[in-house]
């Protein structure tokens, strides 16, 4: 590849460290605490800006070691949201960037837009999700009352640079809302949620198809099982993309290795 002068990285779950000319950008950034990942904070090697695409908690708990070794960069996240993670965090109330859906900011290397999207398919009561979601040890109090808003609201993020390159960070189901929303987009490389799409592989290959993306990398795939025992279903879903989205290739990540464009 190498025409883009672009790459990207996966350390677990949504998070990805990208660097586009000397530009870092991180996603989703919990890591460390991650079960299934030999990756830590540690292994971040900038971060000048941080997209947050909700506020669950496998999302967000190395946020605050971040902001402090690089510098509060600007953090992106949903507006409903803002408010309570600065609290959680005892973040800089300058540098995170409440975002509602559509709004793009333009940091002159990169543009930002915020998306929206939902969490569609828990099938559960918000007092059934609310339980669950407090389980794990590292969710205290202040945590936990976020978990909702998490469920709430959410925003996937499409980055557009100088030089044209366009990159889109997704969750969510593939219902048609989502759908519609990406199907303008046209990105060179789509980052898209793979969990219970899995389970959904027609609607994963409409939903990259409908995208338009030149290359498509996984997310999300080893938060309650292994990434090897994911790895043949993706390896199938990824053959199933490539034969059925033309000119698109399908890509799989490796913990903390650098894929170039």
């Amino acid at each position: 590849m190498g025409m883009y002068h672009f790459r990207i990285k996966w350390l677990t779950v949504a998070c990805f460290e990208m660097e586009k000319d000397g530009k870092h950008m991180v996603t989703d950034p919990f890591i460390t605490l991650s079960e299934n990942s030999p990756c830590t904070w540690e292994n971040i090697e900038g971060c000048d800006l941080i997209t947050l695409s909700h506020v669950h908690w496998d999302h967000i708990t190395d946020i605050p070691v971040l902001m402090d070794k690089f510098g509060q960069p600007p953090l992106l996240t949903g507006s409903l949201s803002a408010l309570p993670l600065l609290e959680w965090g005892n973040l800089y109330p300058q540098s995170v960037y409440p975002m509602d859906a559509n709004l793009e900011l333009d940091f002159d290397w990169v543009k930002v837009k915020a998306l929206f999207g939902r969490h569609t398919a828990f099938g559960e009561t918000v007092n059934q999700l609310e339980s669950k979601l407090r389980r794990k040890p590292f969710v205290d109090r202040a945590m936990g009352d976020m978990q909702i808003l998490g469920t709430l609201e959410y925003r996937n993020f499409f980055f557009t640079f100088p030089d044209g390159m366009k990159v889109l960070v997704w969750g969510n189901d593939f219902t048609a809302v989502q759908k519609n929303i990406v199907k303008a987009l046209k990105p060179d490389l789509a980052v898209i949620q793979a969990t219970r799409q899995l389970q959904d592989p027609a609607g994963f290959v409409d939903f990259v198809n409908t995208s338009g993306a030149k290359f498509v990398i996984p997310h999300h795939m080893d938060l309650k099982i292994s990434y090897d025992e994911a790895r043949d279903a993706l390896k199938e879903m990824g053959a199933r993309i490539e034969a059925a989205c033309a000119g698109t290739r399908f890509i799989l990540p490796e913990y903390n290795q650098w894929i170039e464009f």
